[in-house]
């Protein structure tokens, strides 16, 4: 049993493998499952993390480990098997004279039970995670199935000069019937699983403001700057490459270049957002939120003051690491003043969420104004003295 044992490190390849790809992609994820469903749904993203592990261990179990290409390519050994059903010759012929548990627990028998097994947990995400219907999931475990063959065959579509593996017609057999058992488990294994059509029959439904969501919309903001200046970087340096044929450096060569794009940076972030609709910044937007003043005068000003109150210093600081000589000397001394002011302008602002009333944070506590679910109805206007006014404008949606 000792060749069992050597398939085990698959599993621990995908389940590291996995894990690190599934952390490396959690905020696209977020904001998708914010996008698509109007709110987090915590178990959508548990079979996001099973997706990603059974993925990675499935490239495991089926292209690896990669053998050295000559000792692969000499060995004689046959491409390609297209005879349905050899395998239960194998297992009669191997397994003549042993026990019943023998038989079970033959190497010919554990190689089909195992070929089915692998591909159970890519029918119940077909047909659970991914909503299918019950031939559609089959039919695409089949065609999974055959992809890894014709890539086992052609040698990694080229890769190698001969065939990678064995393809086995009887292989695609048994993942298809691994599938199949896959969609007839699913209703039972993953009835916690909510479906993607049960979500989003409420995605525009108004959520309580929480911590985690405004902690996420500041991530998004914090991306969105960081974008924004890889993007203007990038516009700058193509046609520096042009006009010197490849050989320009890839940070901006001048402080006029840097301010350039640290104020492209200001406008494309801050100001823009805050001129349209409500103000809203753009991680505030993403997930479903947008400032307003209970005397219902979102004016330019305010709004402008709102987005620069934490933006304006971040942005800054991040664009002030592309000035020349931000590494030595009196500007790294400026730089690094900047970037001191504008970490603790950031922590205070994170800090203070959970703190203040409607989870505002730092720039709305200053700037005066709420937050709110952008689907739910207006905030009700106040007079001076904090009383809610009661004309029909007020009560009106």
């Amino acid at each position: 049993m000792g060749w069992v044992s050597g398939w085990t490190w698959q599993a621990w390849f995908g389940l590291v493998g996995g894990t690190l790809i599934f952390f490396a992609v959690l905020v696209p994820m977020l904001l998708v499952q914010v996008r698509r469903y109007g709110r987090f749904s915590f178990r959508r993203l548990l079979g996001a993390a099973a997706v990603s592990i059974y993925a990675v261990a499935l490239v495991a179990y089926t292209l690896l480990p990669i053998p050295e290409m000559r000792a692969n390519c000499g060995g004689g050994a046959a491409a390609v098997e297209l005879v349905p059903g050899h395998s239960i010759a194998d297992i009669l012929r191997d397994t003549e004279g042993l026990s019943p548990v023998g038989i079970l627990t033959s190497r010919a028998t554990l190689q089909v039970v195992l070929n089915v097994a692998l591909f159970v947990p890519f029918g119940m995400i077909a047909r659970r995670y991914w909503n299918r219907g019950a031939g559609v999931s089959i039919l695409l475990g089949a065609a999974l199935s055959v992809l890894i063959e014709a890539t086992q065959l052609t040698g990694v579509w080229g890769l190698y000069e001969c065939s990678y593996r064995v393809a086995d017609v009887d292989d695609v057999i048994a993942n298809t019937a691994g599938a199949a058992l896959g969609v007839v488990l699913a209703p039972l294994v993953l009835s916690w699983m909510p479906s993607a059509d049960s979500l989003r029959a409420h995605r525009s439904e108004p959520r309580p403001v929480t911590v985690w969501r405004r902690w996420f919309g500041m991530i998004l903001d914090a991306v969105a700057v960081q974008v924004a200046i890889s993007v203007l970087s990038l516009l700058l340096l193509v046609p520096r490459l042009v006009l010197t044929e490849g050989r320009a450096p890839s940070a901006p060569q001048s402080v006029v270049e840097a301010v350039v794009i640290g104020a492209g940076a200001v406008m494309l972030v801050i100001v823009v957002p805050a001129l349209v609709s409500g103000g809203a910044s753009i991680g505030q937007r993403l997930v479903w939120l947008t400032p307003e003043w209970r005397d219902g005068r979102a004016t330019v000003p305010r709004r402008l003051y709102r987005a620069s109150v934490v933006a304006l210093p971040y942005t800054v600081a991040t664009a002030a690491q592309l000035l020349p000589g931000a590494q030595t000397g009196l500007t790294q001394t400026v730089v690094g003043v900047i970037g001191i002011v504008s970490a603790a302008i950031v922590f205070i602002a994170v800090l203070s969420v959970p703190f203040s009333r409607g989870r505002r944070g730092l720039s709305l506590i200053v700037s005066g104004a709420e937050l709110r679910d952008s689907r739910a109805n207006r905030l009700a206007p106040r007079r001076a003295d904090g009383a809610a006014l009661t004309t029909p404008e007020a009560e009106s949606p």
